[in-house]
């Protein structure tokens, strides 16, 4: 890897890395949510470092080329992220449904007890 690329790499892992700890600091973000952008920033900054040390781990598990391993995993992160995000959207769909059902039926009580109030 060229000296200028790698210095690059390291600069653009780095922010990526103080940015994710900014937006925790300053309440923009949980820790819970932001922990696979720790590991994603300290994986970058790692590679960026030592770029010869993810080659060698892609011809490890038999994989031609640095790009493809990143390519495949990046693929793979992305797919368990997107899976990890329906699973809450599925979750918040049926919490959602359950208050409104159970909004409707303490409206449906109060509509009754003012009824009874009226007639009395």
């Amino acid at each position: 890897m060229p000296i200028q690329l790698r210095i690059l790499a390291i600069i653009l892992a780095a922010f990526f890395f103080i940015y994710t700890i900014r937006l925790v600091r300053k309440d923009r973000a949980e820790i819970r949510h932001m922990l696979k952008w720790f590991i994603l920033a300290l994986i970058l900054l790692i590679g960026s470092i030592i770029p010869d040390l993810g080659t060698s781990i892609a011809h490890l598990l038999g994989i031609g080329t640095l790009t493809s391993l990143a390519l495949y995993f990046l693929v793979g992160a992305l797919l368990f992220i997107c899976l990890k995000y329906q699973i809450s959207l599925i979750s918040a769909e049926k919490e959602i449904k359950n208050l409104v059902q159970e909004l409707s039926l303490l409206k449906k009580k109060i509509d009754d007890g003012e009824k009874k109030e009226k007639h009395e």
